[in-house]
């Protein structure tokens, strides 16, 4: 193997591991978002039966300040689901950028592989080359020899 076959060997085992630490980041990224959503999903829930429980409220008597408590529990029950909203669309973004450092990260791999590929051709046709040169170096002493005795 030449040195530079040893090199390129290098680059592609480097582009290798960090192709594997981002399909890595890539599961922590989808877990994230996958826990963003239960959060959610969990929020709107609760702020679900926040609602219908003033709602249920609103149809019997009550004090001012058990309707007051009714309002700020669904207030505080919205900022909850808006503040795991934001959280999701955090966990959403950054599982795009690491869905896009994946791609990179295969491409820059693919590109180091393709060079190897071609550094492999071209030594090959150059063996081949040398080969058929000597092939013919072989061939041109046979017809001088042959010419040589009458």
């Amino acid at each position: 193997m030449t040195n530079k076959q040893k090199r390129i060997q290098k680059v592609i085992v480097h582009r290798e591991k960090e192709l594997d630490q981002r399909v890595v980041e890539l599961g922590k990224a989808r877990a994230e978002t996958e826990r963003a959503e239960s959060a959610v999903e969990t929020e709107r829930q609760k702020l679900e039966r926040a609602a219908a429980e003033r709602d249920a409220m609103s149809e019997r008597s009550m004090s001012a300040r058990e309707w007051r408590d009714a309002n700020e529990w669904l207030a505080s029950r919205a900022l909850s689901h808006h503040a795991v909203a934001r959280e999701l669309e955090k966990a959403n973004a950054e599982l795009e950028q690491s869905q896009t450092n994946v791609l990179t990260a295969r491409r820059a791999l693919k590109g180091v592989e393709l060079v190897e590929e071609r550094l492999k051709t071209e030594e090959r046709k150059a063996e081949e080359r040398a080969d058929q040169k000597l092939s013919d170096a072989f061939a041109q002493n046979a017809v001088t020899r042959g010419k040589a005795k009458p």
